[in-house]
Parts: structure tokens; sequence; C-alpha cells
């Protein structure tokens, strides 16, 4: 939990973070207390409540849900590969908190190194080391390409990747990496040997996913994926997402590999107006600090945010610190520029920091696994043909900012159910 003694509004405290202001005055500004009061009304967390307006259909996308286990069948399963950046952190708490059994977390390379990630993510989804074995999911290190790819496309990739091997800050030092492990694929059949379906969430590159799919496809009833899939034309046409460009030669045999199996991928709306900046349109699909610390009420309390303990707790720790990190801003355009954890993912701090506007991209993937009703198939109007390729966000009323508020709100809500359980440690 977040404590401070002052009692400045969120919009007050957001507004010192673009100026620059050192975090720890953001924090104390914050005034949150032990009296927060915790997230989630029943209309967020029943993603049924809202009104949706939906949109038109052209492909057998699949959006149902998955089917309720059978007398004598194994719980529903899901294997989660990514690649660690913030937006992995943030989603995969929400698909624990879902209720379906998470057979393994494959760690793969791209915005994070595989060993280092896997060292990181342990303490976050499972507390200390002290904390008791039962009930810990497994977590794989997955493939590394044999040469790496020229970053220079990417050139914030050093400063997210020493930021997540410490969590982004959770984590006063980065934990020694684990050790790699060539026979992955097969430590990804053994781990999910007991799963009779099976769906597999990619938020990361498919260097892994080309290796093990072959051995587990038999199992797998659905793959949710962050991003386009090579050759859909009806946003962004002539580009592929980062997960893709990243290790081209894995996703282009990952299409072929992903022919006959049930995939979606999911994608957010990335307008031209959507570019860094100290306050980013209110359509844009960014996350935000209501989501993680809540809002005031006008009484020095706060409403909403993350639960102060267990996973939600551990993961607004990681959000909202205060870690140093100014010496990780190295090019001409940031050096001397105020860090904190914020510059990984907030827009007005991410703007002084290197990376681009972080946005929904792993969160509404995740959130697709756990409530595909959220979600249509994305036809352009100005194009029809080229439409079905991928899933985006159904609009509530027609309104962008709308959808992302609910998406917050569910996404906050789903989050805060990870509190519970194994994952419950301090």
């Amino acid at each position: 939990m977040i404590r401070g003694r002052g009692r400045r509004s969120l919009a007050g405290s957001i507004a010192a973070a673009r100026s620059g202001a050192p975090l720890l005055a953001l924090l104390a500004g914050l005034g949150a207390s032990s009296a927060v009061t915790t997230a989630a009304s029943a209309a967020a967390a029943d993603p049924s409540s809202a009104s949706v307006t939906a949109s038109p259909s052209r492909s057998a996308i699949p959006t149902g849900a998955e089917p309720a286990p059978g007398p004598g069948d194994s719980p529903a399963c899901v294997l989660i590969d990514n690649d660690y950046d913030v937006d992995d952190m943030m989603a995969i708490p929400l698909v624990l908190g879902a209720g379906s059994r998470v057979a393994a977390i494959v760690q793969t390379e791209g915005y994070s190194l595989p060993a280092q990630a896997a060292a990181a993510i342990d303490p976050l989804l499972h507390g200390p080391a002290t904390a008791a074995p039962a009930g810990r999911i497994p977590i794989l290190v997955g493939g590394s390409q044999a040469k790496g790819p020229d970053l220079s496309p990417w050139p914030w990739l050093p400063f997210i990747r020493a930021m997540m091997a410490r969590s982004n800050g959770l984590l006063a030092q980065p934990p020694a990496p684990w050790s790699a492990n060539p026979n992955y694929p097969q430590a990804v059949q053994r781990a999910v040997a007991g799963c009779t379906r099976l769906s597999v969430l990619i938020t990361g590159p498919f260097t892994s996913f080309v290796r093990y799919s072959p051995l587990i496809r038999e199992r797998i009833t659905r793959v949710v994926i962050s991003g386009k899939r090579i050759g859909d034309r009806s946003r962004s046409p002539g580009r592929n997402s980062f997960n893709c460009d990243y290790d081209l030669a894995a996703c282009r045999l990952a299409m072929l590999q992903l022919q006959g199996l049930n995939s979606a991928f999911v994608v957010v709306p990335n307008p031209p107006i959507c570019r860094p900046s100290l306050r980013p349109p209110p359509q844009c699909y960014t996350p935000d600090l209501a989501m993680v610390l809540g809002s005031g009420d006008g009484s020095g309390r706060r409403r909403g945010g993350l639960l102060p303990w267990g996973l939600p707790g551990r993961l607004q720790r990681a959000l909202v610190n205060a870690t140093p990190c100014a010496a990780l801003l190295t090019t001409p355009e940031t050096r001397g520029h105020p860090c904190s954890s914020l510059a990984s993912w907030e827009p007005a701090a991410a703007y002084r920091g290197p990376r681009d506007l972080v946005l929904f991209w792993d969160l509404a993937t995740a959130l697709q696994l756990v409530h595909p009703s959220l979600f249509s198939p994305y036809v352009p109007p100005a194009d029809p043909a080229t439409g079905g390729q991928h899933l985006e966000p159904t609009l509530v009323n027609g309104s962008h900012q709308h959808t992302l508020e609910r998406l917050r709100r569910i996404w906050t809500a789903a989050t805060n159910r990870a509190a519970s359980g194994a994952l419950a440690a301090p």
C-alpha cells in the first residue's frame, strides 16, 4: 500500500509528475492510507452488466467462452507465453484471478531476456522466497534466438530490460538469472500433461511457441495472441507487431502452425493521434494511475485501485515506486530527466523516458481470454473486405473513451481476484 501525508487530488498529482516533480513528491501527494476502499463494483466485476454496441462480424474468429469441465474432465488450463514487459506484468495477474488453472508460464526473448525475466517474475507472482511452495506456478525459461536481432529499431529495449530485470523496481536488485533449459519444450509438455482443454495466451514473440506447440497440439483448444497476424491489412497496413518483427522467422512458422487451431489475434486501436505526449487523448487505450491506486472521493480516502496485499499489492508496488533509474536514461533526449517506475508505463512519465506510448496491448489480450464477450471482429468501414482478421474491444455506446474506461475497471476487478489463495503471500 502507498502511504502519504498530503491530500492532493489524483489529477494534481499526475500534473506534478508531468512537470517533472520527483516521484517521492508524487507519492506523498497521493495521500493513500490504510483506509483504502477496495476496487471493483459489481458492475465492473460483471462485464455483462454494461451496454455495448456490437460490431459486425465477418469472420469465424472465436469469441465464445471455454466450455465448463464435464464429469471426469480436468479443469480448464492456461499456458502463458510472454516476454515480460510492463504490459505482460499487468496482464498475467488478471488471468490468475480468473479461476483457471495456469499450467505454466513461459518466458520468451523479446522485451526481456528469458533467464532474467524468469528470475524477476517469480517473486512478483509468488512473494518472498520463504513463501510456502504449495500452489507455485511453474515458470520456464523459454526460447531465445541463436543470434540476437539488431535492436536499433527499438532503442528503448535496454531501458525496459534493465527495469524489468527488477520487476520494474519491485526488487531492489536484479536476481541471479535462472539457468537456460534447452529442453523447455518437453518441460511445457509435462506441465500441461493433465490438461484436456488448454488455452495458450501469447503476449510475446513466437520463438518458444514454434518449438513446443507440436508437442501439445492435440491438447490446445484455443490460442489467444497479442497483435496482428501476417497479412492483416485492416489496421496499419504493411506493419507487423513487435512480437512478429522481433523474430520474423518464428512468426512466419507460427502462422503455419496455427492453421487448424482455434486462434484469435487481439489488437487495440492505435490511431495517429495516439502518440507519445504528456496527455494522450482520452480515446487512446492507455493504462492510468487510477487503475492502480484508485481515485480520491473528496474525504481523503481513495476508492478503487488494486488491493494492497497479495499479488495485487505486489503489482501495485511494482508499478508505483521510487526506484532510482535516472542512470538508465542514456539517450540525448532523455538524459537528465526524472525517472521512476512510472517511466515504463504511465503516459506522462513515459513521455519523458525512452519508450513509446504504452497501450492496452497485452492487457486487452488477457481480457479477451478471460472475458471473450467483450471483443468483436474488427471490420474497417472503408474496406470491409479486409476485416475479420483480428478482434478489438467491442465499443460501449459507440465510444472508445467509454470502452477504455470499462476495460480499466474490469482490469482492476479481475486483478484483485488474484489476491486469494496461494498468491496471497505478502
